[in-house]
């Protein structure tokens, strides 16, 4: 009883409808990319279901970059900001981010043409490396609009994007199922479609819309401020999280990657999950930490971490005991994955736990650390990964994410109870909102 009525008094009844409603969304998103997947790794080849996962990885590779510069800032910064100053705020980096990513992704496009042609000597996937470009833009055009109305707590709207686009996705992927024309083309067509309908309905609902103050300069400066060593952080992030589809494909070939692959599946529900809870802590947390509720905001951060921990636990043992069920749907190629997905589950429960000290870490700004333990945690992914890949094969690609995701864990752990330390500091001795330093 005493922990209900902590519960109750540390999340108000509208914090909760709020939540509630972000974990429905999330479940949106989470059955609509876990639908794409699954249809793709059943009706195509496994060829082309890896070079779908290959090239749907550079989708996260340049949001990275976007996390970093853009969207990672705005969920600190804006909620942290007065009334009058939000605006010119959200509506000059909304223009930065099309002035930087539109000749970013020409480049881009032009370079995967000229790797293709020049280095591989391939035509085959030419339109795959012009379209990916595209499906980049509308991807980060809809996660930015998304974080627009995260730092706003606009849940419903979250909620009605999410139903946009997992209705757009459905309705388009039935016609290649149809005309059995499945392929990794059509899986991000349909991808592509959804994110646009996403965008276009946030971006009618987002209330930042006057651009007669505009202050792009000084707005670029101070997300730079913020994210200069969030970019070091989430680079090294990227190459964690990717790096095993890279060498995977380099020296096991493509069947072995949509194999790993495949078998993670089964998890994306829970890390897409966990993604969505960090935007509204992080949101939530900004808030509490603007008004000094440190206490508050760790109870608030240690609450959910068992709530989101023990849910994790539960989804992996129903995943593990449907799993025969579930790689039988898929079909004999994948029969042999189901010690994959014990290890993605392990993998996604220490990613929980680290994912909740992470708002601990963003609302704090303690970027610096955080960049540098992060780099730690992928050069023993990279490392560790080509070592176990080149000589126990599939599995070494999920060993080594597990063994890079504990290191960084485990640092956490001593940065939330440094941070936590200094908050226990009397407050004429420490300024806790500007620290950056280990």
């Amino acid at each position: 009883m005493k922990i209900v009525e902590r519960a109750r008094t540390l999340i108000q009844s509208n914090d909760i409808h709020k939540i509630i409603t972000t974990v429905f969304a999330q479940g949106m998103l989470s059955i609509t990319n876990f639908s794409v997947g699954i249809l793709l790794a059943k009706f195509a080849t496994k060829e082309e279901y890896g070079i779908f996962v290959l090239f749907f990885s550079f989708v996260g590779f340049l949001d990275g970059f976007h996390n970093a510069f853009f969207t990672s800032p705005l969920m600190v910064l804006a909620g942290q900001k007065e009334e009058s100053e939000r605006t010119p705020y959200v509506v000059s980096i909304s223009i930065a981010r099309n002035y930087f990513y539109v000749p970013v992704l020409i480049i881009f496009a032009a370079s995967l043409i000229v790797y293709n042609l020049f280095i591989l000597h391939d035509s085959r996937y030419i339109l795959l490396c012009v379209f990916i470009s595209l499906v980049i833009m509308m991807f980060t055009a809809k996660e930015y609009q998304r974080t627009v109305h995260f730092t706003l707590l606009n849940t419903n709207v979250i909620f009605l994007m999410d139903l946009a686009m997992m209705v757009t996705v459905f309705s388009g992927i039935s016609i290649p199922i149809f005309l059995n024309k499945m392929n990794a083309l059509t899986g991000l067509l349909v991808l592509c479609a959804g994110y646009t309908a996403s965008y276009a309905y946030a971006k009618m609902k987002n209330p930042y819309r006057d651009r007669s103050k505009l202050i792009i300069k000084d707005a670029v400066k101070e997300n730079i401020k913020y994210g200069k060593w969030l970019i070091l952080g989430i680079f090294s992030s990227i190459f964690q999280n990717r790096a095993y589809i890279y060498i995977t494909t380099l020296f096991l070939g493509l069947s072995a990657l949509a194999d790993v692959s495949a078998s993670r599946l089964f998890m994306m529900p829970m890390m897409l999950l966990s993604g969505s809870v960090i935007k509204i802590m992080v949101a939530k947390g900004s808030i509490m930490v603007s008004k000094d509720e440190h206490k508050k905001f760790k109870k608030f951060i240690l609450y959910f971490m068992v709530t989101l921990s023990t849910a994790c636990i539960l989804y992996i043992a129903i995943i593990l005991m449907l799993s025969d069920t579930l790689i039988g749907f898929l079909g004999d190629k994948y029969m042999n994955t189901k010690g994959l997905i014990a290890m993605w589950g392990v993998y996604v429960l220490i990613m929980t736990l680290k994912s909740m000290l992470t708002t601990g870490i963003i609302v704090y700004r303690r970027f610096k650390a955080q960049a540098i333990f992060d780099l730690i945690g992928a050069v023993t992914v990279i490392l560790s990964c080509i070592i176990l890949v080149t000589t126990i094969g599939s599995a070494g690609a999920i060993l080594s994410l597990i063994a890079g995701e504990f290191i960084i864990f485990l640092f956490y752990i001593y940065l939330f109870l440094k941070i936590q330390t200094e908050n226990n500091t009397p407050a004429a001795e420490m300024d806790v909102h500007g620290l950056e330093t280990l």
